[in-house]
């Protein structure tokens, strides 16, 4: 029933709060891998930072489809400036999102060289915990086998390989990010450019519209005034030319003489 009961308004709010806060998060968590990529030295630090990683990327995606809700909340906007201002707010968050889109990808980056340099180290590290020491990996004939040696490189091999491809989806997702980000962004831009040259262009109409009003006027109160003037003269010909008639119409005086 809350649900049913709140304003649209309210949503658009929640969504660019949860924006904020994702970016804020992820820039948090891009700031302590950028740290730990720096210290690695155990196979527990290196797991640690790619879930770190994972975490960051998958919130980079998730801010990303709120950031698309936010863009549709403008269409929502009941006048042009509430639009304008959601516009406005729109972009911010993008521009935010994705400049801290490309810093991660930078780190994952980095975090993707240190790792790819690690993987040969973690297979001796691993012959020393299952009780082995580092020189039998030649093959003297006592120790472990050959065949023992080639399915552990195998195994090693093929870890090296998912781990580099995880790594590189996640920079893949993030490029995705910051790309579509740019499109909308772009897309945006144009649409508004368009709508202020519609806008531009009525208002010249408008203005061109109120001249021709102006000029028309002006003309039409002076054919009045000619009209009222030639009115006013020809009704005092016509008076003047009554009473001449009347003049001319009048019999002379007769004087009688006595």
């Amino acid at each position: 029933l809350g649900g049913a009961s709140r304003d649209p308004d309210s949503f658009y709010v929640q969504d660019c709060r949860q924006v904020q806060n994702n970016t804020h998060a992820i820039q948090t968590l891009t700031g302590q891998i950028s740290r730990q990529v720096g210290t690695l030295e155990s196979e527990k630090d290196v797991q640690h930072c790619r879930s770190m990683v994972d975490d960051a990327v998958r919130q980079a995606t998730e801010t990303r489809a709120i950031l698309a809700r936010i863009r549709e909340h403008q269409h929502q906007a009941q006048n042009n400036g509430e639009r304008n201002n959601r516009r406005m707010m729109y972009q911010k968050l993008s521009d935010n999102l994705a400049i801290t889109a490309r810093v991660l990808e930078d780190v994952v980056r980095r975090f993707q060289t240190e790792e790819s340099r690690r993987l040969p180290v973690r297979a001796a590290d691993a012959d020393v915990a299952g009780g082995e020491e580092q020189h039998p990996l030649v093959d003297t004939g006592a120790g472990m086998g050959r065949a023992r040696l080639d399915s552990l490189d195998e195994e090693l091999q093929t870890e090296k390989c998912q781990a580099l491809r995880r790594v590189d989806e996640d920079m893949k997702s993030l490029q995705r990010i910051y790309t579509d980000l740019a499109t909308a962004a772009e897309e945006q831009q144009a649409s508004f450019d368009s709508l202020e040259d519609h806008m531009a262009r009525a208002a010249a109409d408008i203005e061109a519209g109120t001249e021709q009003i102006q000029i028309t006027g002006k003309y039409a109160n002076g054919q009045s005034l000619k009209r009222k003037l030639w009115t006013f003269g020809g009704g005092a010909l016509a008076a003047v030319g009554l009473f001449a008639l009347s003049s001319l119409a009048e019999p002379p005086a007769c004087h009688v003489a006595d």
